[in-house]
């Protein structure tokens, strides 16, 4: 009696460890097959150089384009612009712009009838502009090589020296910039600088259309 009752106790314990101990052995063989699956994929890193714009840096950049200057033509226009960089997505410059107007509607109809001397064709203007970058994003040349590029928007104020006189100026527009690397980028922009030009007696909004390429150098 005695060894049937140990014989029933010892089926009793097989039976408790069994069923306690065999869900957490279960448990681990299921993570150690999440942790190692059975297929190991074949992922091979790609490395590669990255040229990044720092924050807190200065930059010199130097501009070539043409420029609209409304009823005055479409002429070459140069510009430089000291520019700083506040943030990864905000920067500052201080621009100038260099261009000589053509001939008008008007003096091209009546040649006779010249509306500007030579030195008042001169138009130079200077700004201070607010930019943005609203889409950075990298371009892939080769496996190896990648480029940070950005689209932003840039908005400034300034003067125009224009048909002997001076004309408050407000300037806005989109640009893309390459940064080719840590010291060197390219540029392109579209620019509308904004003015009233009082030329035949009366105030009219002008609406004048730049548009440059550009190299600038970090420091």
């Amino acid at each position: 009696m005695e060894g049937r009752i140990r014989s029933l106790l010892l089926i009793f314990a097989t039976s408790v460890l069994t069923s306690t101990f065999a869900p957490l052995h279960a448990a681990e063989l299921a993570e150690e097959q999440v942790s190692k699956p059975i297929i190991q994929p074949d992922i091979e890193r790609m490395d590669f150089e990255e040229s990044r714009i720092n924050t807190d840096n200065i930059e010199v950049i130097a501009s070539l384009g043409i420029l609209s200057i409304e009823d005055f033509g479409v002429n070459p226009v140069y510009g430089a612009k000291l520019a700083y960089r506040v943030s990864e997505g905000f920067f500052v410059d201080a621009e100038l712009g260099f261009s000589t107007a053509g001939k008008s509607s008007v003096e091209v109809l009546l040649p006779g009838a010249p509306l500007l001397s030579e030195d008042e064709r001169d138009y130079t203007y200077y700004l201070v502009n607010l930019g943005y970058d609203i889409f950075p994003g990298e371009t892939f040349v080769t496996d190896n090589t990648t480029y940070n590029t950005a689209l932003y928007v840039v908005a400034g104020l300034g003067n125009t020296e224009f048909a002997g006189s001076d004309n408050f100026t407000f300037s806005w527009g989109v640009g893309f910039r390459l940064l080719a690397t840590n010291s060197l980028a390219v540029y392109f922009d579209v620019r509308d600088h904004t003015f009233n030009m009082d030329l035949l007696g009366e105030q009219k909004l002008t609406n004048n259309i730049e548009i440059s390429f550009g190299f600038g150098m970090y420091f």
